[in-house]
């Protein structure tokens, strides 16, 4: 008899003023809301900025260059641009922005803080033609040979620079191209001392690097 009144009490339903019930319901129904909110917000669009077209490292940034699209981002909403509005006055991009690329918050700035400095570099038709705005290239200086006939070896000047425009203007009819890179301001003493010498100085592109033409 003992041990049925026993039994008895453990079966017992459990009384609303229990302590232990009353913290797992509010457990279960906390966890329930947090997952609901995590799904929610994870489902939600955010308006964000996509460029057009490539942005190089001390273009002004503005509407023109930029088209927003809705995109489910979850916790990263805060890392890009998300409207033309947030973009503060007189911002540049500190390094390039790629067609169809996000535009995250860390690649704009002020001018003062792109380190890069533009120079011109004369080049063939084929160099001309295999990059465009916004890619990656070396550039390689190979000296004359010298009075004694020691041949030099190439060597790599600026393994980053970045292609700003790309000029196939004409000259008296002779065509004459030329390729606009941003390089390292410490960097630009060397070459321009490499140009201002007429040596030759060969911008090669990077396989594989976003920027070089199909």
């Amino acid at each position: 008899m003992v041990g049925a009144t026993a039994a008895m009490m453990r079966l017992r339903t459990p009384r609303w003023k229990d302590p232990r019930l009353i913290v797992g319901i509010v457990l279960v129904v906390a966890s329930v809301l947090m997952g609901a909110v995590l799904v929610s917000r994870l489902s939600e669009t955010t308006s964000v900025l996509i460029a057009r077209s490539a942005i190089v490292p001390g273009d002004t940034i503005s509407a023109e260059d930029l088209v927003a699209v809705e995109l489910r981002l979850g916790e990263q909403t805060d890392r890009y641009l998300g409207s033309v509005d947030a973009i503060p006055e007189g911002s540049v991009a500190l390094r390039t922005i790629h067609p169809g690329e996000l535009v995250p918050m860390s690649a704009v700035g002020q001018s003062e803080e792109v380190q890069l400095r533009p120079v011109v570099i004369p080049v063939d038709a084929s160099v001309a033609e295999s990059v465009v705005p916004g890619a990656t290239v070396e550039l390689w200086h190979t000296a004359p040979t010298t009075e004694d006939g020691t041949e030099m070896r190439a060597r790599m000047l600026v393994p980053d620079a970045v292609v700003r425009s790309v000029d196939e203007g004409s000259t008296l009819g002779m065509q004459k191209m030329s390729v606009e890179v941003l390089v390292p301001s410490d960097s630009l003493g060397e070459v321009l001392e490499v140009l201002s010498q007429d040596q030759q100085l060969d911008v090669i592109g990077i396989p594989g690097a976003h920027g070089l033409a199909p």
